[in-house]
């Protein structure tokens, strides 16, 4: 049975709602690990060259409290934005699923059925924002393709700013920001 051919869904105690949301990170991470991805907090990471892929399956209520519902977002970030990746180690201007196939809804309430619903939402992310990361491999690519959805704020500048001479930052400088950008990812190059 898949979750999307469920007529109802059976709401979730708010005591099953932590171990929930556990569940489905575990599972959607499981999932985009052949693809590269890791779990890095609630963010499934991946380096593509001078790139950062950011899936952020964020659950965080508001100031009430934990929500009960699970929203996905998807980023695409300069290696060398510290901004992002390290200091807020929030995508702004991130873009949710619903804006590359509006049929899907960003939002979803977190039911007894997660584990369905996390195969779910895997198989959605692998086959609708996959292919969108793909095309942005590296800088190049984003200068390239021109971005539409998933750039951050910065994203344009600093792929220009690479790939361009610039006598305002040094390689040093540029490297030293890889660098702690890596080190808070733990990603090794």
């Amino acid at each position: 049975m898949n979750w999307e051919d469920l007529k109802s869904y059976k709401p979730l105690e708010k005591g099953e709602l932590s171990n929930a949301k556990i569940s489905i990170e575990n599972i959607v991470t499981e999932k985009l690990e052949p693809f590269g991805f890791r779990k890095f907090g609630r963010k499934l990471i991946r380096k593509s060259n001078d790139i950062v892929h950011i899936i952020h399956l964020d659950s965080r209520g508001s100031w009430q409290g934990s929500s009960s519902s699970l929203k996905t977002e998807f980023a695409i970030v300069s290696i060398f934005d510290t901004d992002i990746l390290i200091e807020n180690f929030e995508p702004i201007s991130s873009s949710y699923i619903q804006h590359l196939e509006p049929k899907l809804k960003n939002y979803y309430q977190i039911t007894k059925e997660f584990n369905l619903f996390a195969e779910y939402l895997s198989r959605k992310i692998i086959e609708i924002i996959l292919p969108h990361l793909d095309k942005y491999l590296s800088s190049k690519d984003v200068l390239k393709e021109g971005i539409k959805l998933g750039g951050t704020k910065n994203l344009e500048q600093f792929c220009r700013l690479i790939n361009e001479s610039n006598e305002k930052i040094s390689a040093e400088q540029l490297k030293a920001k890889k660098d702690a950008v890596l080190k808070k990812l733990k990603i090794s190059e």
